[in-house]
């Protein structure tokens, strides 16, 4: 390495050892990889993988960038498959659902918070496993989930977004019921994430929260980003359409489980 990148790299990560950014840096890498193909998840692998080595807001400020950047660059690789129907009804309603957010984030202890979003996330997992099975019977005469459905998903998505990041469970679950093709149904999500993401990166800077330090983290974390991504965009086709729906409720429980003990620990 150049000793000028190298200098650039230190005074940059100043008071950071080594280690604790190659772990920071492959996390965002994993993170990518696994988003790209089930459509979410960076940040609720990535924030409680980070916090394990980094101080808990760096790695929420870090990663929410990683993430942003992530989802702009795949909301435009699959911007045709969107089901624009659906995005606006999220997007819409989640940036109603933001200043909420923030209020909750003010008032509310995250401890108990993240818990029981956790449980909830876990309980609601499991009973749409089994209403899947009972609806799978059902055949052509599958129920159309009504507008409302994803309006209150796109409000609370919204509410989370600000109050605890982890806003994509509550999207997953709405867009599952509409049994959409895995392409419409990552490119619906992207599109949403990259929308919410931005807003609340707005109010991350308003409230002085950026760091120089979190900036460099995931600038450098970019190459890695992009590498995950084309990785996981090359095993997506591998995956069959019922293989793809257990991914969705494996990372489904691993968000629930990662919210609840991050809560739990602390």
């Amino acid at each position: 390495m150049p000793r000028s990148m190298r200098s650039l790299l230190v005074d940059g990560f100043v008071g950071m050892p080594m280690i604790d950014i190659v772990w920071v840096l492959a996390v965002m890498f994993f993170a990518s990889f696994v988003q790209s193909i089930g459509g979410f998840g960076f940040a609720l692998l990535a924030v409680p993988l980070a916090a394990l080595i980094v101080d808990l807001e760096l790695a929420v400020i870090a990663v929410s960038i990683g993430s942003l950047f992530n989802v702009i660059i795949l909301s435009l690789r699959t911007r045709r498959d969107v089901n624009r129907e659906v995005a606006v009804r999220f997007n819409v309603a989640a940036l109603l659902g933001m200043p909420i957010g923030v209020y909750v984030l003010e008032t509310t202890p995250q401890r108990p918070l993240k818990v029981a979003l956790g449980a909830v996330i876990i309980l609601a997992t499991l009973a749409l496993i089994e209403g899947t099975k009972r609806l799978q019977n059902l055949g052509s005469s599958w129920p159309s989930p009504k507008r409302v459905v994803e309006i209150t998903a796109g409000w609370i998505s919204g509410v989370l977004s600000t109050a605890t990041g982890t806003n994509g469970p509550p999207l997953v679950l709405a867009l599952n019921l509409r049994r959409l093709q895995p392409d419409v149904f990552r490119a619906t999500l992207a599109i949403t994430f990259a929308v919410s993401g931005a807003v609340s990166m707005m109010f991350f800077v308003a409230f002085g929260m950026v760091t120089r330090q979190a900036v460099l983290l995931a600038s450098a974390a970019v190459p890695l980003i992009l590498a995950g991504q084309a990785i996981g965009l090359r095993v997506q086709p591998r995956l069959s359409e019922k293989r793809f729906d257990r991914l969705v409720y494996v990372l489904l429980l691993a968000s629930g489980l990662s919210v609840a003990m991050s809560g739990l620990l602390g």
